[in-house]
């Protein structure tokens, strides 16, 4: 089948949409084409995925321009199956198929219902949820398969026809890193290292981190801790500040994003990994981020927070690393301290997180799942 990716935001080499779900789709043997956001011109194939670029939408009218776009260029690829990671591609790809004809495809990622109600004041969010399900439950009737990225999300879906399947955000199953660059290793391997994997700012506790560090540092005095990835929620110019006068600017360590093959070796450096999602929004609370699993597969223990009901019930599974209330800095540091202090239980719940990598949490076994919903929709064209 021709499959034609539908994107609004998320970037051409996305973690999951390009690396995990195209990638595999053209491995069984389907042709993928990805319409996607960039500021700079896209080569025109990666990985046998063919790239179709939009200008990225800055606002909120710009995404809304981005779906005429997403419904011009998409019909105009005559695909099989448009497949739609966010909810305004969805509008794009269910376009398309009423006009031209084709199969739909939801990926949902996020709750959808809470985070678009973020955009409305306070008082009606709440109503604003509400009818956000109610459109998504519409939809799908017109919608030929929704995947879930969590378990958690299928009450959205209860009692409808919509053909549904999960798949997780796992990471292919590979041997851990064990040929991290000599300066990293050197910079970073022997002393007490923490990290912290993906988006950052204050919902996913930045100023938590940056207390929790105040307190470590003092017992720890060579510790350090590399944020690794876009600060993207506040300002970061403000957070770089609030470093400077702690003085933590040797130990609280901000290098931005690096290349997706140079994840690995950042952790294996590491000796505990955070997750530090903040409670409130209910996304949190259902979160599923690939950071959780490729901690475990570089067999570094976690620090996770306690609310977040799926991070919580996959740690608690594995034994693979210490719940805390992540809203304390008190807390945070009591549990990266009693990690470093015991290098033997630290190594032991990181092993018994990269096997059940091995044995359950990897993309093998999901893109099976993935491969699988595909062939019954190419089954029923």
């Amino acid at each position: 089948m021709k499959v034609c990716l539908l994107n609004v935001i998320h970037e051409a080499c996305d973690k999951r949409v390009f690396q995990k779900v195209a990638r595999s789709l053209v491995g069984a043997g389907h042709e993928v084409v990805s319409i996607a956001p960039s500021r700079e011109a896209l080569p025109k194939e990666s990985g046998g995925v063919r790239f179709v670029r939009i200008p990225p939408a800055a606002s909120k009218k710009g995404r809304l321009v981005s779906v005429g776009r997403l419904i011009r260029l998409g019909r105009r690829e005559q695909a099989d199956v448009y497949l739609a990671p966010e909810p305004e591609s969805w509008v794009a790809a269910l376009c398309i198929k009423f006009v031209a004809g084709g199969k739909v495809v939801f990926d949902m990622h996020e709750h959808v219902p809470t985070e678009f109600a973020k955009f409305f004041p306070r008082p009606f969010r709440g109503l604003m949820t509400w009818l956000t399900v109610r459109f998504m439950r519409l939809f799908a009737r017109y919608t030929d398969l929704v995947i879930l990225t969590r378990d958690s999300f299928e009450a959205e879906w209860s009692g409808l026809k919509v053909p549904r399947v999960t798949v997780i955000n796992t990471n292919h199953l590979q041997p851990p890193c064990d040929d991290a660059p000599e300066a990293l290793k050197a910079r970073y391997a022997h002393r007490p290292t923490l990290i912290h994997q993906g988006q950052f700012g204050d919902v996913r506790g930045s100023y938590q981190l940056l207390d929790a560090m105040k307190l470590l540092v003092r017992d720890f005095p060579d510790i350090r801790c590399i944020v690794l990835g876009d600060y993207v929620f506040g300002d970061e110019a403000d957070y770089r500040r609030a470093i400077q006068r702690a003085g933590l600017e040797e130990h609280l360590l901000l290098p931005g994003t690096v290349p997706f093959d140079a994840v690995p070796a950042f952790i294996s450096v590491a000796k505990v990994g955070l997750i530090l999602f903040q409670p409130g929004p209910r996304n949190h609370t259902l979160a599923m981020p690939h950071k959780l699993f490729d901690y475990m597969r570089e067999s570094t223990p976690v620090v996770a927070p306690d609310f977040a009901i799926e991070v919580a019930r996959i740690v608690r599974e594995a034994d693979a690393g210490v719940l805390v209330d992540v809203t304390s800095p008190e807390a945070i540091a009591g549990a990266v301290g009693g990690l470093l202090r015991d290098p033997a239980r630290a190594a032991r719940l990181g092993a018994n997180g990269r096997r059940i990598v091995e044995e359950k949490y990897n993309w093998q076994q999901d893109e099976q799942r993935l491969l699988a919903a595909f062939a019954r929709l190419e089954g029923n064209r």
